[in-house]
């Protein structure tokens, strides 16, 4: 059985290798906020929700089921968490099983599958009637297969032969099987017989019925107790393994139950913690156009550091290959890059996205280029490290990916880094990657104005008084990120009105 209750055609692996960028993603958008919220102090629930955000789905249509089963379990909480708790006790069997299986010794290892399967028959049944009582309620395609896959395979007919076959292994009338003797007098051609259904009355096996053959091995005959042990076990040898191979079908099937649903408790739970502080969330759509809409969106990992509702905008990017953000220092622009990069990860993750309305297009993958603090080693300057980590990102970079650099190259002057920025910031977006750039260089920001790039732009304002709304607004750039009112801020200075 297949759960697929996250990608119609497999099951979700969270075991994939990450890319190779995961740890610049995580480190820059600060997604720890995001998964520990998700997680709830679960390690495995965290687990679920990193592997999640960070393997980006590319198909719309995979986003959507996912959206529809995420639906489902906001809308019908107790029939999810039933399912749930059925998976969680599945998996806690194997500790219940005092005995375990021993290599190199077939009938213990039989022994222990028998007690494994029959535990593991106990929550089929509780599956199968679970999903028979709360299947109807179900309006996405994951849940409604799922249920009617485990109404079919697991039907009363397949649950009584399972429990039959079960009862025959544990061997309560004693162990048939069927031997031939080799021409060096060898035993050979064990194979494990199941008794005749009409030899299986107590007056069939008595001498009444029929004559009975047989020995016994008298009590200190050592050597005969070993050479009936190793005739038992090469017997019962390839129904033990079959035996052994059920336990672990039956087992992954129920950890992949576990898996699959746990990324949808994850992202209930954080729902519920953002709306509990006040974070506007949405379903976002997620389509192939390039054109990127938002409404009152925010960061909800800072929402999360905060225990606060941030400031939301607004975003309506036409074209979306370049989105460069100017304006006033502490002006909430960095926040706002951040709360794009993590809302593209969220959407393409199925989730909910930290918005009142929020719309993007897919892209491979999310990549970020954030300013760094001066190297405490003193190895190389700021500039040769931005450098060297624009080159590995260069080379792994494709078309279809989304870029996003915060101050990317401000380490120099203002004309060097201006044209660094640019030249990287053409020859991207002519590559096919999309670009969302923070910057406070006027250089770089006009000059990709002028580029024909199809840019756009928006800018943090601040008033006259100095004070920052946190509220962007589209505007082309201006030659001046406000820093002097910072400085009187801080120093008691009246240079912003000299």
């Amino acid at each position: 059985m297949k759960v697929r209750l996250m990608d119609p055609d497999r099951d979700f692996d969270p075991d994939l290798p990450e890319p190779a960028t995961a740890d610049d993603v995580r480190r820059d958008l600060e997604l720890d906020f995001l998964w520990d919220a998700m997680a709830a102090g679960d390690g495995f629930l965290r687990a679920v929700a990193r592997a999640a955000t960070v393997q980006s789905v590319t198909d719309p249509a995979v986003i959507a089921y996912r959206q529809d089963a995420l639906a489902d379990t906001i809308e019908h909480p107790d029939a999810v968490d039933e399912v749930y708790a059925v998976a969680m006790d599945a998996l806690s069997v194997r500790r219940g099983i005092l005995t375990m299986p021993v290599r190199g010794h077939p009938e213990l290892t039989l022994s222990h599958s028998v007690r494994m399967l029959t535990a593991l028959a106990e929550r089929l049944e509780r599956l199968h009637e679970v999903c028979g009582r709360v299947g109807g309620l179900f309006r996405s395609r994951a849940f409604r297969e799922l249920c009617a896959v485990v109404a079919t395979e697991l039907d009363e007919t397949y649950l009584s032969r399972l429990r039959g076959h079960l009862a025959e292994l544990e061997f309560g009338q004693g162990m048939l099987m069927s031997a031939g003797v080799g021409r060096d007098g060898q035993v050979v051609r064990q194979v494990l017989r199941r008794p005749k259904r009409e030899n299986r009355g107590f007056f069939d096996r008595t001498p009444l019925r029929r004559p009975r053959f047989g020995f016994a091995i008298p009590e200190r005959d050592e050597a005969g107790f070993t050479a009936l042990a190793e005739l038992r076990a090469r017997s019962v040898a390839d129904v033990s393994a079959a035996a052994e191979q059920s336990v672990d079908h039956v087992l992954g099937f129920f950890l992949q139950l576990r898996i699959e649903i746990a990324f949808y408790l994850s992202v209930r739970t954080l729902r519920t913690t953002l709306a509990a502080l006040g974070v506007p969330v949405c379903l976002p759509a997620v389509s192939q156009d390039p054109a990127c809409t938002a409404e009152a969106l925010c960061d909800p990992c800072l929402a999360l550091r905060a225990s606060r509702a941030p400031v939301g905008n607004d975003l309506d990017l036409h074209d979306g290959r370049v989105l460069v953000i100017t304006g006033a220092n502490h002006g909430g622009k960095s926040t706002f890059l951040r709360a794009l990069g993590v809302a593209q990860l969220m959407a393409q993750a199925g989730m909910v996205v930290a918005a009142r309305r929020f719309s993007c297009p897919v892209v491979h993958q999310v990549l970020t280029h954030w300013t760094r603090e001066e190297d405490a080693e003193l190895r190389h300057g700021k500039l040769d490290e931005e450098l060297d980590r624009m080159s590995r990102l260069i080379d792994l970079v494709q078309p279809g990916d989304l870029l996003l650099c915060n101050e990317s190259f401000a380490s120099t002057n203002e004309a060097e880094g201006s044209q660094i920025a640019l030249e990287v910031t053409s020859a991207l977006v002519r590559a096919g990657v999309r670009v969302r750039y923070v910057t406070h260089m006027y250089d770089f920001a006009h000059a990709v104005e002028q580029a024909g790039l199809g840019a756009e732009f928006l800018r943090a304002p601040r008033d006259a008084a100095g004070t920052r709304s946190y509220r962007l607004e589209a505007g082309p750039p201006l030659p001046t990120s406000f820093g002097v009112d910072l400085y009187d801020r801080v120093f008691g200075t009246s240079l912003a009105q000299a």
